[in-house]
């Protein structure tokens, strides 16, 4: 799905700025299970070349060579095991890393020699265009920016029903909605975690995020939901029976 004019946005969970062919993706958590089970708690893992299969078939498809980390590489610096596999799969990978702009899990990456002279940091944030990449924590830019850091998702169940179990196997279940989303409007695009561990933030629940409109992953489509404060009601309409 094309979005403010330049912005394809994927189900991979990666938007795609055309005119440059460069990847910007938010929030991969790499290490999730790493740092679980440093904790005490028995989590399966998977390899980084496993979790960023998603990033190369986006590279693959629509020709993006050009790589930006929108923040939270990792899910936290003691990491390293996730960190050695993110260098190795950069090395062997078509994908060139133009920035890693560092998020809040991220902090103390700086003081990693290998982090630091492979990793192409930028507290700051970087340039596409005319647009500013950052990772969404603070205070924002005033230029058109896209950003990760919420999570955004839809969570939605008809009132009647809200209480009811969510199991899958459930009779109820296939009308309730949990989708990780994009958010976009004039000059702004939230990212959705590339984690599929990371919890959301449901779009239904902040009032700054209302003038924005939704665009929801389902299978391999984005969905264009249209504009947040309206989607509530919009969703029990369509419900109503």
């Amino acid at each position: 799905m094309r979005v403010l004019r330049d912005w394809l946005l994927t189900a991979e969970r990666v938007a795609v700025h055309l005119p440059t062919r460069t990847a910007v993706v938010a929030d991969l958590h790499l290490g999730y299970a790493e740092a679980r089970c440093r904790r005490g708690e028995a989590v399966p893992s998977e390899s980084v070349t496993e979790l960023l299969q998603p990033l190369l078939r986006v590279q693959q498809q629509h020709n993006a060579h050009r790589l930006i980390i929108a923040g939270d590489l990792l899910e936290d610096v003691d990491c390293h095991e996730a960190l050695s596999e993110f260098l190795g799969w950069l090395n062997g990978s078509d994908m060139e890393l133009i920035a890693l702009v560092p998020g809040n899990h991220d902090l103390g990456l700086e003081t990693i020699p290998k982090a630091k002279s492979h990793l192409r940091l930028h507290p700051d944030g970087v340039n596409v265009d005319d647009w500013q990449i950052v990772h969404g924590e603070g205070s924002m830019p005033e230029a058109p920016v896209v950003h990760g850091h919420d999570h955004p998702c839809l969570r939605w169940s008809p009132k009647s029903r809200a209480n009811r179990p969510r199991s899958s196997r459930g009779r109820f279940a296939p009308d309730l909605i949990d989708r990780p989303c994009y958010l976009s409007g004039p000059g702004r695009l939230i990212l959705p975690a590339f984690s599929k561990e990371a919890a959301g933030v449901n779009v239904l629940s902040l009032r700054r995020w209302r003038g924005l409109h939704c665009h929801a992953i389902a299978g391999d489509q984005v969905h264009n939901l249209g504009e947040v404060s309206s989607l509530r009601r919009r969703l029990t309409e369509a419900y109503a029976f």
